[in-house]
């Protein structure tokens, strides 16, 4: 019995591997690299431009494809055919890649990529809320944390080993097609669904789908919007570190080889968020998720302390390990969270609405980041602008935490008598 749960945890799991292996690549190597080699000396403001673009875009994605997938009467399921559908239509935008001469056309691949794989993304999140009961999914999200920490670490070695290499980017393109569709084929195998023919959420017309898809109430979801909140401001201060960090290694500690200095750091981070990932999935089920953010949070900002003040690549090195632990525990803790506090019957939709927390960061940060860097680095010397961008992730890491603390959590409640 439990081999069978733990083989359903892990198809649970595999297209996340597929997802965060592109995004970490190109997130961290590819979009960062090709910027600086085609804006040059504006590479910051040109990366938030691109960043800006292509979150937004995906952000409309996930709550549009959301509600589409709650509301489906397909006879192959709700979340299946959607998956399926925006995994396709991304593969010839990755393949698209290596032919990106110009900024424009590389902000258009980019656009078209964030946009279809978020439609694969919004359904599939709602697949462990459907397939999960409330009481093991503490364990489910640990799983999911933990690919994702290995899909992560995928990606960064796949990007970082070939982007400098003659042709690297066609290979990275080729391989990164090939694993987004491997594990969409697999996860659309391994996880049938029952016909959503009969499903009482009526079809929507385009208008109605599109204000449905952006009508939250507070009044009735106040704990899970407050936890997407919080997520948001964490998920600020994670991409105003990351989508940074090949520039920080480079022009702020001047490492004589930045893109594979920056791939053994999330080497270093992997490694020790697995460590982090596993007790806290474990305890995720049995005790406050809020009290397991909280430590897995004073972890990362003590973390980003040591980036801060920094001056050598082995110090870099240690907060990064550190950081590492704080962060797979709160990625273990993270889907968890967000399921025991979904509204019923709206679970896609709501999931979309989470993901957001993750998506429109990743617009913000280099809108913050960028300029500031910018404008430091002009002021007093290349390199000094990333340290506040550090601080900032302080900042950000210390809001997003300080937010949660009026969530109920009814499970956890209710294992200690108290009212949910």
């Amino acid at each position: 019995m439990r081999g069978a749960v733990a083989r359903r945890y892990f198809d649970l799991s595999v297209y996340w591997f597929g997802l965060t292996l592109l995004w970490a690549g190109l997130l961290t190597i590819v979009m960062p690299y090709e910027v600086a080699r085609l804006a040059g000396p504006s590479k910051d403001l040109a990366l938030s431009l691109l960043l800006a673009c292509g979150a937004a875009l995906s952000t409309a994605a996930c709550l549009v494809a959301g509600t589409l997938s709650d509301h489906s009467h397909s006879r192959w399921g709700r979340r299946r055919p959607l998956l399926a559908l925006g995994t396709l239509l991304t593969l010839p935008a990755l393949l698209f890649l290596p032919w990106c001469q110009s900024l424009l056309w590389l902000l258009l691949a980019f656009a078209h990529v964030q946009w279809w794989a978020n439609v694969a993304t919004a359904p599939y999140q709602a697949m462990m809320p459907d397939q999960v009961p409330r009481a093991q999914q503490g364990v489910a999200s640990a799983w999911l944390g933990g690919i994702s920490l290995v899909g992560q670490l995928s990606g960064l070695l796949l990007c970082g080993a070939l982007i400098t290499q003659p042709g690297g980017l066609a290979r990275i393109a080729v391989a990164l097609t090939v694993v987004l569709a491997l594990t969409a084929g697999y996860t659309v195998w391994r996880l049938p669904e029952p016909s959503a023919v009969d499903n009482p959420l009526p079809c929507l017309a385009l208008r109605g789908l599109l204000r449905r898809a952006v009508q939250f109430s507070r009044a009735a979801q106040p704990d899970f919007l407050r936890l997407v909140w919080s997520r948001f401001g964490i998920n600020l201060g994670f991409y105003s570190c990351t989508e940074f960090l090949l520039y920080y290694v480079s022009d702020t500690l001047r490492a004589a080889h930045p893109v594979q200095v920056v791939t053994a750091i999330f080497v270093v981070v992997t490694v020790a968020g697995l460590l982090g990932n596993l007790p806290a999935g474990y305890l995720a089920d049995r005790t406050s998720k809020r009290t397991l953010v909280f430590v897995a949070m004073a972890i990362c900002v003590a973390a980003a302390v040591v980036f801060v003040l920094a001056a050598s690549l082995p110090v870099a090195f240690a907060a990064a390990a550190l950081f590492g632990f704080g962060w797979g525990a709160f990625m273990a803790v993270d889907w968890a969270f967000a399921t025991v506090l979904l509204p019923p019957g709206d679970e896609a939709r709501s999931m979309g609405l989470w993901h957001m927390s993750c998506t429109v960061p990743q617009v913000l940060a280099p809108l913050l980041g960028g300029p500031l860097a910018y404008v430091l680095n002009r002021e007093y010397g290349q390199g000094c602008g990333y340290r506040a961008v550090l601080v900032m992730v302080i900042v950000w890491f210390c809001l997003g935490t300080w937010y949660l603390r009026p969530i109920r959590e009814p499970d956890h409640d209710a294992r200690r008598g108290r009212p949910g």
